[in-house]
């Protein structure tokens, strides 16, 4: 018979072994249910790509079927196909759906006349220089500030672009350009892009060859992509559990096209897929998260192998001696007094402040921490002897609040978090997040709170000034578009139940680009700021004036009359006075310079649906106003 002591160290022997491998055997069995889990997930998101690609690669064929089915398809039976296809809705992600024309040398006068006929006098196309063939963007949807800038692009001058159009007119399938960066890019925020497109042919022309195709061909039906913006659409529902990278044939920093973050080198789980897209080869890498990692770790491989160890030491330490059982007994109790000490150590040190008190107003305080200090002026010692309480420094209107959150916090057992003001003896004010829970006892009545309370002043004004950013534009201090669309959303509802009538003025500066073509950037925004003033004057209190973007400012009129014919002449008088003030010369520098303003106006008396239809109708009569010869006004009704 083995002794007491070789039994014990048997047993603990035997114990760890087991542990050993059975913790390793439940270890390797769920890593590998959650690779397999990654894997599928990662298949699922790639086919959702593919899916999405295709259902877009299904809109150019519908563009191109419309070609086919109509001997003329004009710019408005273009808008319609396109509005009438919702792609914000069913399809978001795209950039804009369009037609771009094929054109020889010969045609190209005449057709940058017929499109200046049609109200666009500025219209050409670029870059300028003598090509043996041209492209020219005529069609682009939607069609708004953006995707202007493409309009009457030649994308057949450009290298990548030209390989795909070659290739879609070759083969008569929809073609993937590589990675370029849109004519619609501008501004800080500039995104990778690449573009899908098919073909359309000439009616009646044979395309069974690759010669009769070149020969037939008419142009494209196209769509732009921004990257970025495509690819947060389509994974928005993945990138909790995936960091996604996405490459143009290969992988490296120069066929980059989108990731949802930066490449994490310590992911545990990669899977990359190769998928064919419109004839072209894209990379698709998907990496795991910590949170889908956190989410897929299991406690069962720690608890086999910490419980066995547990179990097979405590086993050990029974058999051992009833004295190492006393021993650790000691330095148990050692242990738990040293943690009591570096407990309170660690609250009166403790960001904020960690405080116990009754639960009804004023909050007499039991015990609170010397973060106090800091925030009212008082000591510990002045509110644990009763003569100050938490109600002395809280603002009265915000007691009620404080209240609300922890009755209800009390009556669903939960922790109650709550924000709220406190004034100081140095008579500041500052913001405070306090969190906290009712202690209750055997019989579910109250005690006291316990909880923590956190200065977040300077994050109060963080969030101030950033709410201040987003509606605000910081060149001329006018209310931006974001702000602008919330106010005439307010002036629509207001039009409706009131039933009295408006008007939206769109305004453009004539020329403006030659402001900063000759006189320099800077000299463009003294003058955009000195317009911006004029309008604040001219226009009447409690009226809008936005700026909406480069020279575009508008002004929305409200409560204008209670007809449409009031209200168009109340509009066109504060109109002309706005033209008027505008067309006073301007002193930049040392220079005094004339500009002259076009303005549309859009009259409204709540029906519209939408606030960017009635800023769309504005826009519209601002570039009758510039087709009519600039400096003037110009009123579009109602359809």
């Amino acid at each position: 018979m083995l002794d007491r002591s070789t039994a014990a160290w048997l047993a603990l022997i035997l114990g760890l072994l087991l542990t050993a491998v059975l913790w390793r055997y439940v270890d390797a069995h769920l890593e590998e249910r959650t690779r397999d889990r990654f894997t599928t997930h990662a298949t699922l998101a790639r086919d959702n790509l593919l899916s999405r690609v295709q259902a877009y690669e299904q809109v150019l064929h519908g563009g191109a079927a419309l070609f086919a089915a109509s001997d003329h398809v004009g710019r408005s039976e273009w808008a319609a196909y396109v509005a009438a296809l919702h792609l914000e809705r069913s399809l978001p992600g795209i950039q804009g759906t369009g037609f771009t024309l094929m054109l020889l040398p010969a045609q190209l006068e005449a057709h940058v006349a017929a499109v200046r006929a049609e109200g666009f006098p500025d219209y050409t196309v670029h870059p300028p220089g003598y090509r043996d063939r041209y492209s020219s963007i005529v069609f682009l949807e939607p069609f708004d500030g953006r995707n202007r800038r493409a309009f009457g692009y030649d994308m057949y001058s450009e290298p990548v672009r030209r390989e795909a159009m070659e290739r879609a007119r070759d083969t008569g399938m929809a073609a993937l350009s590589g990675r370029v960066t849109l004519v619609q890019e501008f501004g800080t925020e500039v995104q990778p892009g690449f573009l899908i497109y098919l073909p359309v042919y000439a009616k009646a022309m044979p395309v069974a060859s690759v010669e009769q195709r070149r020969a037939a061909l008419l142009g494209y039906v196209y769509a732009p992509f921004r990257a970025y913006d495509m690819m947060q659409a389509i994974f928005r529902d993945d990138l909790r559990d995936a960091d996604i990278e996405l490459h143009d044939l290969h992988e490296s920093p120069q066929t980059l096209l989108y990731a949802s973050a930066e490449r994490n080198a310590a992911a545990h789980y990669v899977v990359t897929h190769a998928v064919e897209v419109a004839g072209r080869e894209w990379v698709v890498r998907f990496s795991s998260t910590p949170a889908f990692e956190a989410d897929h770790a299991s406690a069962e491989p720690a608890l086999i192998l910490y419980g066995g160890s547990a179990l097979s030491l405590m086993l050990f330490a029974v058999m051992h001696s009833n004295a190492r059982h006393r021993r650790r007994m000691r330095a148990a109790a050692s242990h738990l007094a040293h943690s009591r000490d570096e407990f309170r150590t660690l609250v009166e040190n403790v960001p904020g402040v960690v405080f116990r008190c009754q639960i009804e107003p004023p909050w007499r305080v039991m015990h609170i921490s010397r973060g106090i200090t800091a925030l009212t002026g008082a000591t510990p010692e002045d509110f644990m002897s009763g003569r100050l309480s938490f109600g002395d420094f809280i603002l009265h209107e915000d007691v009620p609040t404080i209240v609300a959150a922890i009755e209800s916090a009390r009556i669903s057992h939960t922790n109650y978090e709550v924000e709220y003001r406190m004034r100081g003896r140095d008579r500041r004010v500052h913001w405070v997040s306090e969190r906290g829970r009712v202690a209750v006892d055997a019989d579910d009545e109250p005690l006291r709170l316990d909880g923590v309370i956190i200065d977040i002043t300077e994050r109060k004004a963080a969030e101030e000034a950033i709410r201040n950013l987003a509606f605000v534009d910081t060149l001329t201090q006018l209310p931006n578009r974001r702000f602008l669309l919330d106010r005439l959303r307010q002036g629509l509802a207001n039009a409706r139940r009131h039933g009295r009538h408006g008007a939206l003025l769109f305004i453009d500066i004539d020329h403006f680009k030659r402001v900063n073509d000759t006189y320099g950037h800077e000299a463009g925004d003294q003058l955009l700021c000195e317009i911006a003033a004029r309008l604040r004057q001219v226009v009447r209190e409690g009226d809008t004036v936005a700026r909406l973007g480069g020279d575009e400012f508008v002004v929305m009129l409200e409560d204008l009359g209670d007809a449409t014919a009031e209200a168009g002449e109340k509009a066109a008088l504060i109109a002309g006075n706005i033209l008027a003030a505008l067309n006073e010369p301007y002193a930049i520098g040392t220079v005094r310079h004339h500009s002259t303003p076009s303005i549309g106006i859009a009259c409204f008396d709540g029906g519209e649906q939408h606030a960017e239809e009635l800023l769309r109708r504005a826009d519209e009569a601002m570039y009758r106003a510039k087709a009519g010869g600039r400096n003037r006004l110009e009123t579009l009704n109602a359809s």
